[in-house]
């Protein structure tokens, strides 16, 4: 075997390994995120990378809310409180289903992004790209996903680094730009920096997802607003994808969210994460946005427990009678065919069809036939 057999087996096996070994995740030992668990067992209840504070509360994929009331170092520990509603009244999410803004004729959401360095490790072989993180296009797929559906999206794409204490004040800036556009609903797309990447993962349908976590400022003037926001979001999201969203964080800051009545940060999975893991998601969220604000598309059939559509319903009709339509023209091709080779050619099946026709004819008027001449019999009697 020559050296050029050997490398071209090589490459082939790699390639083979590439293609069918199972995705790992990379491990990062650094330890610059906060560990909160349960004050009864000690249980983790979430890690994240931004700052702990005592007073901050979590509602996790359960709907548990947990309040942090104490914090040593990087770790956090919180008291169980409740288990929330994430409506008011009674969870009515047909009543969602309708859409916030269906009656709104511009359909329009803005996206930015305070962190502009953000990015995934496995796909760029760094945490952080100032001014070009992974994160970009993150933002951007999000984009796409609504525009495919109908709905504008304007991605400011400003950059705000350094990744400091004072980027939200730059990116105030831009989403002040933003605002002023009076866009439904405005998004700031991040990536989680804790180091274990099952903390991100979800399993829907056999599909490996990101998962993404919404965090708002409990800081904000405005926050009952954007709290309502996120829980009917999350409350859309887990109807149709249920473990998406891992939870909402409240955070002491302000994050812009005064801003906009529909405002809210979105972590799209972690640093040591492939970017794909978080481009997988944002159709998943895409549409629970539009089904959210806009209660479904032109084509119908996204409502909440809705009934099919007339177009779904011409659809159905249409298949059903093409489908008679096939299998017909399956059994008299087939029977042709059949026919044909036992008659030893097409000349012959031809003529057996005749006979058998002008024989069934035959005996269908031999039978009205003789039946009359009984009835007249009957009648001479």
């Amino acid at each position: 075997m020559n050296k050029r057999t050997i490398l071209v087996l090589s490459l082939l096996f790699l390639v083979f390994n590439l293609i069918f070994t199972p995705m790992s995740f990379a491990k990062d030992k650094k330890d610059n995120y906060f560990s909160v668990v349960a004050e009864s067992t000690g249980e983790v209840i979430f890690e994240t990378a931004m700052a702990v504070n005592l007073g901050d509360y979590y509602i996790n994929e359960q709907n548990k809310k947990y309040k942090v009331v104490k914090v040593d170092g990087k770790k956090g520990v919180a008291k169980f409180e409740e288990t929330v509603k994430l409506l008011e009244g009674e969870d009515n999410l047909f009543a969602l289903s309708q859409g916030l803004l269906a009656d709104k004729g511009k359909k329009l959401i803005g996206i930015y992004n305070t962190h502009s360095d953000e990015s995934y490790k496995p796909t760029s072989g760094t945490y952080s790209e100032p001014g070009n993180g992974d994160i970009y296009n993150v933002a951007d797929m999000f984009a796409k996903k609504l525009e495919e559906k109908g709905v504008k999206v304007i991605h400011n794409k400003s950059k705000h680094d350094p990744h400091d204490g004072g980027a939200y004040e730059r990116s105030r800036r831009t989403a002040t730009r933003l605002v002023r556009k009076r866009p439904d609903a405005i998004f700031d797309i991040h990536r989680d920096g804790v180091p274990n990447p099952d903390e991100y993962v979800a399993t829907i349908n056999g599909k490996k997802y990101g998962k993404i976590r919404l965090v708002i400022g409990r800081q904000n003037p405005q926050m009952k607003v954007n709290d309502k926001f996120a829980k009917e979001l999350k409350a859309v999201t887990d109807k149709y994808y249920p473990g998406l969203v891992k939870g909402i964080f409240y955070a002491k800051g302000k994050y812009n969210q005064d801003l906009s009545p529909r405002s809210l940060i979105l972590e799209m999975g972690t640093h040591v994460l492939p970017q794909e893991a978080a481009n997988v998601s944002v159709g998943s969220l895409a549409d629970s946005v539009i089904k959210l604000l806009y209660g479904g598309t032109k084509e119908g059939a996204l409502g909440i427990g809705g009934t099919t559509t007339e177009k779904t319903k011409k659809n159905e009709s249409s298949g059903a009678f093409s489908a008679i339509i096939i299998i017909l023209a399956i059994v008299v091709i087939g029977g042709g065919l059949l026919l044909t080779a036992n008659e030893g050619g097409f000349g012959g099946a031809l003529n057996r069809i005749k006979s058998v026709g002008s024989g069934e004819m035959s005996n269908s008027l031999g039978v009205k036939e003789e039946k009359d001449k009984e009835d007249k019999r009957k009648d001479d009697r």
